[in-house]
C-alpha cells in the first residue's frame, strides 16, 4: 500500500485520479467513487482508526477491486514473461533519469528564450537561403520513395529518431519531470529509440505535458532546417543528395508519422492535453463500442458524455482504428515476401501475438474498476433491425455487379499505322517532321546503289531479250516461241527491279498526318523493315490498341457488357463486338525466359489523325457477376501479387550472390 500513491490531475473543467504504482511505474484511472473508496480503504489498511470506521462494505469492495487490478498489472509487468513478437519489441537499455542532471543547463537552454531564439534564427536564414535558390531542394520529394532514397532513409531514421528522443529528454528535464526507462522498439526487425514520459502524467502541467510531447517535432523541425542549410552550403553531389533525403525524411516522418494524431504518438498526446482530453484514446474506442453494441441492441455500457461527444469520440477511434489497421498490413505485407519465406513465418507470429494474445489476456483479465451504473441492456427492435440488416448485407455478397477496367488507348502506330521501310537504302531526301500530307506525298526517298544496278541490267535484258526475239522470228515458229519466252522472263526480271525501286520511294496512300519517330540525315543508311514515324490517315475507321491486364482475361472470356470510349473529354459508346483480344509472347534468348502479355485492339468509327498526343480511355464493364467473386478475384490478385514479389526476391538475392 505505501508503493501506491493517488494522483489529482487536472483534465479539461474536471480532475482526473489516477493510482499509481512506484514499483512497476503503472498507472490507473479510477473513478471519482472509486478514487474516495480507495483512500478509504488504504487509510484502514495502514492503520486509520477513523478510516476504518467510517469505510463501508461497498467502499471496501471497490478498494479492494482496485488494488487488485494495480497488482494485477504490477505482476504482468514484473513477473509475465512477454512473448517474443519479431514485429514489434521493446528493449529497455538504461534508466534516462542518469542522464537528466548533467543536462539540466542544456536543457534551461534549449527550451528556453536561447533556444526559441535559435529555432526562429534558423527559420528566418532557410526562407532566405530558399528564396535565394528558389526552393531546389524540394526535388527530393520527387524520389522519396525510390530505392536509393528508401536506403537512406533506412541508414539516417535511426539517428534522426535518437535526436527526437534527445528532445523529449531535454523537454521533460526542463519541466522537471523524471523520466523512466530507455531503449530501442524494434518494428519489424527495425531499430527506433525511445524514452519512457509517462511520469508527466503525474507531477506536470497541461502546458508542460503539452512542451513534452511537442518536443521531438520542434527537433525534427531544428534539425530539418540545419540539414536545409548544410544542403544549401555543400558542393559535393553525394554528400548533397544524402543531406538533402535526410531533411525530406526528417520532415516527412515528422508531419506524417509524429505529428500525427490517430497514432499514440507525439501528436496524439498533443491533442488530448489541447483538448482537455487525457485519456482521448480509450474513451474514443469505449464510445465506438458503445454506440455500435446500442445500434446493433446488445447490452452496452450507459454513455459518459453528451450524444454530440459520444459520435466525436466514436469517429475518432473509428478513424484511428483504420489507420493503424493500414499502418500494421502495410508493415505486414511489406514483411511477408521476404527473406525466403521466413518473412512469411515472422508475419504470421507476430499478428498472432499483436492480436490474437492480447484479446485472449483481456478475456482471462480481472475487469477493472469501471463506472458504477450498470450496463444497459439491448432493445428487441434493435436486435431485430440489426438481424435484417446482417440478412441484407449477406444478400448483397449475391448481388450481380459488372467488373470494371479502364485501360489507357491509343491508334496502333507501331503496326497497323507505323512506317517502315521495305527496301534498304541511304536517306535522300524525307518530309517535314510532324506535319499533314495529302494521298501521294512523297513521305522518305532512299537510294541503293545495288538496286539502280540490278534495275539497268534488267532493263538492258529486256532490251537484249527484244531483239533475240526479232532474230528468232525469222528463223521461224520454233524462234517465235523461244524468243516470246525469253522476253517474257525478261519483263518480270524487269518488273521485280522495278518494284524493288519503287519500294525505295515511300509515299501517303491517303490524305492525313505524318510524324517522324527518328531523325533522318542524308546519306544515313536504314535496313529493310526499320521504323521511321507513323502515318495517321483522314479515314473512317480507327484501330485502337493498349495494354490489356492478365488478371482480366477471365472476365474478357466470358463476355463484355458495354464498352465507353472516352475522347478528349467525350464519352462515345462503342460495339463490344469490335473489341479483340491478342495474345503476345516475347522470349529472351540469353535470360532463356518469357513473357506474356495481352493487347486489346479496337476498332473505332474516328480519324486516326483526329486522336491527340493523350489518347483515349476505354472503360470496359464485363458480364455481371455475384459482389462475392468479386471479393474472391480481390483476394486472389492480392495472393498473386504476393507470388510476384516473393519470386522477385529470391531472383534478387540469387543476382546478389
Amino acid at each position: 500500500m505505501k508503493q501506491i500513491e493517488l494522483h489529482l490531475s487536472v483534465e479539461g473543467r474536471g480532475f482526473s485520479y489516477l493510482l499509481c504504482d512506484r514499483v512497476s511505474g503503472q498507472i490507473l484511472r479510477l473513478s471519482r467513487q472509486a478514487a474516495l473508496a480507495y483512500r478509504g480503504f488504504a487509510g484502514a489498511a495502514l492503520g486509520d482508526a477513523a478510516a476504518r470506521d467510517r469505510l463501508s462494505q461497498e467502499d471496501a469492495k471497490r478498494g479492494f477491486t482496485a488494488l487488485a487490478w494495480l497488482r494485477q498489472m504490477r505482476d504482468g509487468a514484473r513477473f509475465t514473461k512477454k512473448r517474443f513478437n519479431p514485429l514489434q519489441m521493446q528493449i529497455p537499455l538504461l534508466d534516462a533519469s542518469r542522464l537528466q542532471p548533467p543536462l539540466e543547463g542544456l536543457a534551461r537552454r534549449c527550451f528556453g528564450w536561447p533556444g526559441a531564439a535559435t529555432l526562429v534564427l534558423l527559420a528566418l536564414v532557410v526562407l532566405v537561403l530558399g528564396i535565394r535558390n528558389d526552393w531546389a531542394i524540394m526535388v527530393e520529394f520527387r524520389d522519396v520513395f525510390s530505392v536509393e532514397a528508401l536506403l537512406t532513409f533506412g541508414l539516417v531514421s535511426p539517428f534522426l529518431k535518437l535526436i527526437h528522443e534527445t528532445g523529449h529528454l531535454l523537454a521533460a528535464t526542463r519541466c522537471g519531470v523524471r523520466l523512466r526507462k530507455a531503449g530501442l522498439n524494434l518494428i519489424g526487425l527495425y531499430p527506433i529509440p525511445y524514452v519512457d514520459c509517462s511520469e508527466a502524467d503525474l507531477v506536470a502541467t497541461r502546458g508542460q505535458r503539452i512542451l513534452i510531447s511537442a518536443a521531438g517535432i520542434l527537433t525534427d523541425i531544428a534539425v530539418g532546417l540545419t540539414l536545409f542549410i548544410c544542403w544549401h552550403l555543400t558542393d559535393g553531389a553525394e554528400l548533397r543528395q544524402v543531406l538533402g533525403r535526410a531533411f525530406v525524411f526528417s520532415v516527412f516522418s515528422s508531419i506524417v508519422f509524429n505529428a500525427n494524431p490517430l497514432m499514440r504518438m507525439d501528436g496524439y498526446f498533443i491533442l488530448a492535453d489541447v483538448l482537455g482530453h487525457r485519456n482521448l484514446g480509450t474513451d474514443a474506442t469505449a464510445s465506438l463500442r458503445r454506440l455500435w453494441r446500442s445500434g446493433l441492441g446488445l447490452t452496452a455500457q450507459p454513455p459518459r458524455f453528451r450524444l454530440r461527444t459520444e459520435m466525436v469520440l466514436a469517429l475518432y477511434g473509428l478513424a484511428s482504428m483504420i489507420y493503424r489497421w493500414f499502418i500494421l498490413a502495410t508493415l505486414v505485407w511489406n514483411l511477408l515476401p521476404r527473406y525466403l519465406g521466413v518473412g512469411l513465418i515472422v508475419g504470421a507470429w507476430g499478428g498472432w501475438l499483436m492480436f490474437v494474445g492480447p484479446l485472449l489476456q483481456k478475456v482471462r483479465a480481472v475487469p477493472p474498476p469501471g463506472p458504477e451504473a450498470a450496463p444497459v441492456e439491448g432493445k428487441p427492435r434493435r436486435r431485430a433491425f440489426a438481424a435484417l440488416a446482417g440478412l441484407a448485407l449477406v444478400g448483397l455478397a449475391f448481388v450481380p455487379l459488372s467488373p470494371v477496367t479502364v485501360i489507357d488507348m491509343a491508334p496502333d502506330t507501331l503496326a497497323t499505322y507505323s512506317v517502315t521501310v521495305d527496301r534498304p537504302g541511304a536517306v535522300l531526301r524525307a518530309a517535314a517532321p510532324d506535319a499533314r500530307v495529302e494521298a501521294g506525298q512523297p513521305l522518305l526517298a532512299l537510294e541503293n546503289a545495288d538496286i539502280a544496278s540490278r534495275l539497268a541490267l534488267a532493263e538492258l535484258r529486256r532490251a537484249e531479250a527484244d531483239l533475240a526475239r526479232r532474230i528468232d522470228t525469222a528463223v521461224g515458229a520454233a524462234g517465235a516461241q523461244r524468243g516470246a519466252e525469253q522476253v517474257a522472263t525478261a519483263e518480270a526480271q524487269l518488273a521485280l527491279a522495278r518494284a524493288d525501286a519503287a519500294a525505295l520511294q515511300i509515299a501517303a496512300s491517303a490524305a492525313g498526318r505524318f510524324t517522324l519517330t527518328r531523325v533522318l540525315h542524308p546519306g544515313e543508311y536504314l535496313a529493310a523493315g526499320a521504323v521511321i514515324g507513323q502515318f495517321l490517315p483522314e479515314a473512317e475507321q480507327t484501330v485502337l490498341v493498349g495494354a490489356f491486364p492478365e488478371s482480366r482475361v477471365q472476365h474478357f472470356d466470358r463476355g463484355l457488357s458495354d464498352i465507353t470510349l472516352r475522347v478528349g473529354g467525350r464519352y462515345l459508346p462503342v460495339a463490344t463486338d469490335r473489341a479483340r483480344l491478342a495474345e503476345e509472347v516475347r522470349t529472351d534468348a540469353e535470360a532463356a525466359t518469357a513473357q506474356r502479355s495481352f493487347t486489346l485492339r479496337l476498332a473505332f468509327d474516328a480519324s486516326p489523325a483526329g486522336f491527340g498526343p493523350g489518347g483515349a480511355q476505354a472503360r470496359i464493364a464485363f458480364a455481371p457477376i455475384p459482389v462475392w467473386r468479386h471479393a474472391a478475384g480481390w483476394v486472389a490478385a492480392k495472393i498473386a501479387q504476393f507470388r510476384d514479389a516473393e519470386i522477385a526476391e529470391r531472383q534478387q538475392r540469387l543476382e546478389n550472390t
